[in-house]
């Protein structure tokens, strides 16, 4: 009796082990549907990049709700503000901060709570941003910024676990050793994120017409965690019935690892009962399957929401037929000066 319920210990533990391998990924990358609306998370260069005097958002992502081990809630919230004029009169520099919380699902598989608990990371950070206008008119804009933060990691309950567990959860990277005695682990741990440098580009080519490019490179400086390269492109235009078209592209790499999206937006200005425009799309993520995606600006308000659609057979019979669920809204101040 005692070698079956230390065998089915074991098999608890291992199960476990391997979900929080799969959440060092998923703290290191950035996962959202809509990527352009996490704009601090994204790329440090898009802060203060509107014409406006502050800009406030957030986005709540519920990624494999189906899943017993695999469920996370993602909510993330950020302001970010054109803070002073630069060297010249047409440049400035903005700042932005943001918060972004994941709480990760973990139980047994009997539902037997042995190993119920919640493990959750906390990201907080923030930088600067110069944005150098190549004309007077600032229709043609290059940015460039920096940010850095740090990130805790913990368990919502005190949990029994192999010394080495914590050690991989505190350290990444730092092998798992089987042997290790089980202590109680329960507390914060703080870890600093490193420095994320990025740069974006920004044309206005027309009255119709669109276009803004990034990248951004994370975890500079910081040996224990590896290196994440991130790129986006979107490109608007407005044909000639009034149809507004957004494709739009984003792809990470981290290191052995890959993620990407290609998505397509639709969209319509309406004048009634308000002037606004709604955007509907499809859009394909190899991970998360087939994405679809709903929007709607308004003058200083945006609203948005999408869901993923699992493709993969063996992936919908365990966690369902939706993947992701995400939602959010942001809104831009606008202070009259003299």
């Amino acid at each position: 009796m005692g070698q079956t319920n230390m065998k089915k210990r074991e098999f608890f533990v291992f199960i476990f082990t391997l979900f929080l391998s799969l959440g060092a990924f998923a703290q290191d990358a950035f996962h959202y549907t809509h990527f352009d609306m996490a704009q601090v998370a994204l790329n440090p260069a898009l802060s203060g990049g509107f014409d406006g005097t502050a800009r406030i958002g957030g986005l709540l992502r519920e990624q494999d709700y189906g899943m017993g081990f695999g469920q996370s809630v993602t909510p993330e919230f950020f302001v970010d503000a054109p803070l002073i004029r630069g060297f010249r009169k047409q440049d400035w520099v903005g700042i932005g901060v943001a918060f972004l919380y994941d709480e990760q699902k973990i139980s047994s598989e009997d539902g037997k709570n042995e190993l119920a608990n919640k493990l959750a990371v906390t990201n907080s950070f923030g930088g600067l941003s110069y944005h150098f206008a190549l004309d007077k008119k600032r229709k043609n804009v290059i940015a460039i910024g920096i940010q850095s933060g740090i990130s805790k990691v913990h368990f919502l309950n005190q949990l029994i676990i192999p010394e080495s567990i914590k050690n991989s959860i505190d350290n990444p990277g730092i092998p798992i050793n089987k042997e290790d005695p089980e202590p109680p682990f329960h507390k914060k741990k703080s870890n600093r994120l490193g420095y994320t440098i990025g740069t974006v580009f920004t044309s206005k080519i027309s009255n119709t017409k669109n276009l803004r490019f990034g990248l951004s490179v994370s975890s500079i400086g910081y040996f224990q965690r590896k290196l994440r390269f991130t790129t986006f492109s979107i490109y608007q235009m407005e044909l000639t019935n009034g149809l507004i078209l957004e494709p739009r592209v984003f792809f990470q790499y981290l290191q052995s690892s890959w993620e990407g999206s290609a998505q397509i937006l639709a969209g319509m200005k309406l004048k009634k009962p308000k002037p606004m425009t709604i955007f509907a799309g499809l859009g394909y993520n190899p991970v998360n399957g087939a994405q679809f995606l709903l929007r709607t600006d308004l003058d200083k308000i945006r609203f948005f929401y999408s869901f993923d659609f699992n493709l993969n057979p063996d992936k919908k019979a365990v966690s369902g037929t939706t993947s992701a669920m995400e939602f959010g809204a942001s809104y831009i101040l606008k202070i009259k000066k003299d």
